[in-house]
């Protein structure tokens, strides 16, 4: 889940303008604490900006808050800018 979300912040200057806005107020909305990751995560999947997972690559781990932390400093100098 956050590799895929890392992945999506990685690539964001390459979406067009309407995808980079749409993503953009999701993670916004995700870093100041207005959802958890697995609704952030499930708006992006819903919205088309990270593809759906294949089931033989979903894998169950537990975030640490160590990850979520580099993942919400990832999304302020990359996004939130």
């Amino acid at each position: 889940m956050i590799n895929q979300m890392e992945q999506a912040v990685a690539g964001f200057d390459k979406m067009t303008a309407d995808k980079r806005e749409a993503m953009r107020g999701i993670l916004q909305r995700y870093v100041e604490g207005c959802m958890g990751i697995d609704e952030a995560y499930y708006e992006l999947l819903d919205a088309g900006l990270i593809p759906m997972p294949s089931r033989c690559a979903m894998k169950p781990k537990i975030a640490s808050e160590g990850d979520e932390a580099r993942l919400k400093d990832l999304i302020r100098a990359r996004i939130l800018r």
